[in-house]
């Protein structure tokens, strides 16, 4: 079949979308779950817009993808792109992801690359990073001839370098029918807006009027040098990242949703806001695995026009459960020593190995407890500084929550035992909850406990696994802690 979405593309909107960034890129966040699009689908969102990664095969976003479009979202992939790689790899990537989704629907858009400078792309070489966009374009043309396609300029996707660089001078490509950038009907312009930049990037709480009196005349001249690309080059805008850190008194937050949107409406301007959910301390996130949208509703509402649900889906808490990249944001006390064990994991996957070397054996002068842990960091580069916390921490109990726990293990020889546990951070104490041994054999097999928090809700807990045998290796995979509500 001969895909022609032209006609589809005139009519395509995007709506009131989000940024769902939930996969491993350069660093790691909660791995994909549909409960976030069913929460996202049911606070009024159209569409959603989620990073993928150089060099994954395409069909490890097929779950993400097909989700969307069955829930009746639209969806827009953007690469994390790496610029050591090489521009003759991305344009091979890109060719395989093209290929493998050219049957899909219109409702898929491919956006061309995320923030040249976050992929390493130099200063100074603008029309080359141009180049490289152009060649990607040549590449998913030959399988996609009509999907459509957004794409930014260089550095960070400010709305100047649109207005520079996205143009038939820099996109100077021709394709095999002889056309190119300016006559193909089917891309947007690309642009991000996080002004003012101390507000939606700073970790100290700020007043926007106070501290940024001109914000509103700020972005309003960026939406319209966006507008004015959009007349020049008979072609639709695209601002795919655009929102603010929620550690500001809330009102503020408010205050700058409720003026933005509008001023897109005006100018007829698709956006996707930036962020749903990424884990659940991510400063930007609107999503909280354990309390859903508490405490940002009328910012949800100033985004969708419509009231968020009250609960939301049960989702995983865990950063990282399954170790695709590395082993960022786990841990090890003294006497266990972690690794990444390639092809140990569930289907052939990569796993994490921890060697216990030694035990707890105060009588002999050992007295740490070997454990592999997550929890929130006070060190964490994005943490929050000022007063308003907004329950900003990874891993949370919600008072009378039953939490489902399972994960995949096994140990290299013989058996090995260990626990579960739960504890305040940061230092796991007092200890919430720890589990019934459990011992393990050769065999990798799935392993669930439940676990109903009765006490008081705990906004920042350490998620343990207390191992219990000197000289076990263990093998884990998998890891899950979802916590729903009592019926």
């Amino acid at each position: 079949m001969t895909q022609d979405f032209t006609e589809q593309n005139k009519s395509l909107t995007l709506g009131r979308g989000v940024n769902t960034d939930f996969t491993t890129t350069e660093v790691n966040k909660v791995a994909y779950d549909k409960g976030f699009y069913i929460a996202f689908k049911a606070a009024g969102f159209d569409s959603v817009r989620f990073f993928i990664k150089q060099g994954w095969s395409p069909e490890f976003y097929k779950p993400a993808v097909d989700d969307a479009l069955e829930l009746g979202l639209k969806i827009v992939l953007v690469p994390f792109s790496m610029y050591c790689w090489g521009k003759d790899h991305l344009i091979q990537w890109w060719g395989e992801m093209a290929e493998y989704y050219k049957d899909y629907p219109a409702d898929l858009v491919f956006e061309v690359m995320n923030e040249p400078k976050m992929a390493g792309h130099y200063d100074g070489e603008e029309a080359e990073t141009m180049r490289w966009y152009g060649a990607c374009i040549q590449k998913i043309r030959i399988s996609n001839p009509t999907r459509l396609l957004t794409v930014g300029g260089p550095h960070f996707n400010g709305v100047e370098l649109l207005t520079q660089y996205v143009t038939p001078e820099y996109l100077s490509y021709s394709l095999e029918d002889g056309t190119g950038f300016a006559d193909d009907p089917n891309i947007w312009g690309v642009f991000h807006c996080y002004h003012p930049k101390s507000f939606t990037h700073g970790a100290i709480d700020q007043d926007i009027n106070k501290d940024h009196p001109d914000w509103k005349e700020t972005i309003v001249a960026d939406l319209e040098e966006a507008d004015a690309w959009s007349k020049k080059h008979n072609k639709r805008v695209y601002l795919s990242e655009w929102g603010t850190r929620l550690n500001h008194e809330i009102q503020h937050v408010e205050e700058y949703t409720a003026f933005v949107v509008p001023e897109l409406a005006k100018r007829n301007i698709e956006w996707s806001y930036y962020c749903g959910v990424f884990h659940n301390a991510w400063p930007y996130g609107l999503y909280n695995s354990e309390w859903g949208f508490a405490g940002v509703e009328e910012v949800v509402k100033n985004l969708t026009g419509k009231e968020p649900p009250a609960e939301v889906p049960s989702t995983n808490q865990i950063v990282n459960p399954d170790f695709p990249l590395d082993l960022t944001d786990w841990n090890t006390s003294e006497y266990a020593i972690m690794g990444t064990a390639d092809g140990q994991g569930v289907n052939g996957t990569r796993s994490i190995r921890v060697h216990v070397p030694f035990t707890y054996e105060p009588d002999i002068g050992r007295t740490v407890i070997p454990s592999l842990y997550q929890q929130y960091e006070p060190d964490w580069k994005f943490r929050v500084k000022g007063k308003v916390q907004a329950n900003r921490y990874t891993i949370q109990l919600r008072e009378n929550s039953i939490y489902g726990i399972s994960f995949y293990s096994r140990c290299e020889v013989g058996t090995a035992r260990f626990q579960l546990q739960l504890g305040h951070a940061p230092d796991n104490e007092p200890i919430i909850w720890t589990s019934e041994e459990i011992t393990l054999d050769s065999t990798l097999k799935r392993y669930e406990l439940e676990y109903q928090h009765a006490a008081p809700s705990v906004n920042n807990v350490r998620f343990s696994f207390i191992f219990l045998d000197r000289h076990s290796e263990v093998i884990l995979d998998q890891i899950e802690l979802r916590g729903r509500r009592p019926e």
